[in-house]
């Protein structure tokens, strides 16, 4: 299994190599962490998980949102215990917009969805 620091770097690097947002907006995304460096320094990764879901929740529309999830799985999933919230965070970020968020849970892990329909349902 993955150490915490290995997934959350590999996490950065794929989410990078998606051309969702600039290395420039990802420091700024982990700024009050002292940046990436920062959040494996001190064990930050939940807290980083969920800057960097709400920031990819308010640049897309949560039809791209469901994609995101469904093309994504296995990669949301590597290390369920700190993954999980990025996926919580997304969801909630459009949950906080009174949207329905039925498919964005439907759309997520499988090994999540029991959690996200307890939280979200």
């Amino acid at each position: 299994m993955l150490s915490s620091a290995d997934a959350f770097l590999g996490f950065i690097k794929w989410i990078l190599s998606l051309h969702l947002f600039s290395e420039e907006r990802l420091a700024e995304i982990l700024e009050e962490f002292n940046g990436i460096q920062g959040v494996v320094e001190n064990d930050l990764y939940i807290s980083a998980y969920e800057e960097v879901a709400r920031y990819m929740s308010r640049i897309m529309s949560s039809k791209e949102m469901v994609g995101f999830l469904k093309s994504n799985n296995d990669a949301l999933s590597k290390l369920p215990r700190e993954q999980y919230y990025f996926v919580e965070a997304v969801i909630d970020e459009y949950s906080a917009k009174k949207m329905d968020v039925s498919e964005l849970v439907s759309s997520s892990p499988e090994r999540y969805r029991e959690y996200l329909n307890k939280r979200f349902g």
